[in-house]
């Protein structure tokens, strides 16, 4: 006799979701228009290096869905330890804009933030629909690294922290 398990409670779910440490990044895109836009998001993670794929998910009911899902190319800026403001900033609702004088273009012409860790110029390849989310599988074509940036954003538990560089291996 088979005991069905309990149904997943969806605020345990998000509880044990939050235990996992991820770095914080703000995805970049511009408009038909040609303005920039902005969205927090630490579901990014690398995929290969041969070819160097990439990807992120955006939820469905995001603002910036739309944006999103018709943008050939997206940025990932990855953000500094101590970028919590701005972190925040883009993860409000309603229009994130990217004013022009914190941003460049990246050569497919997507905002790159200033003062971040690292960027990524990405070229999307797919769109998977999981759920209530899309994943933006993409090619890297460009990236840039600010080495003297210090350390990582990180997000934690609902809460912003800091991923420190790792100790130097003796041996």
């Amino acid at each position: 006799m088979s005991t069905e398990p309990p149904p997943l409670r969806s605020e345990l779910l998000r509880q044990v979701f939050g235990t996992f440490a991820t770095g914080v990044t703000v995805v970049t895109a511009r408009d038909s228009a040609g303005a920039g836009h902005g969205l927090t998001a630490n579901s990014f993670t690398s995929v290969s290096l041969d070819p160097p794929l990439v990807l992120w998910c955006i939820g469905d009911r995001s603002d910036a869905f739309e944006l999103f899902m018709t943008s050939p190319s997206y940025v990932v800026n990855i953000l500094p330890a101590g970028d919590e403001a701005r972190a925040l900033r883009f993860a409000g609702k309603g229009d994130q804009q990217v004013a022009g004088d914190e941003s460049r273009a990246a050569p497919s012409g997507a905002p790159v933030l200033g003062g971040t860790l690292a960027w990524l110029d990405c070229a999307v390849r797919e769109r998977i629909v999981a759920g209530d989310h899309v994943i933006l599988l993409a090619e890297v074509t460009a990236c840039g690294l600010d080495e003297s940036a210090g350390d990582g954003l990180t997000y934690f538990r609902s809460r912003f922290g800091r991923a420190a560089a790792p100790l130097p291996v003796s041996g």
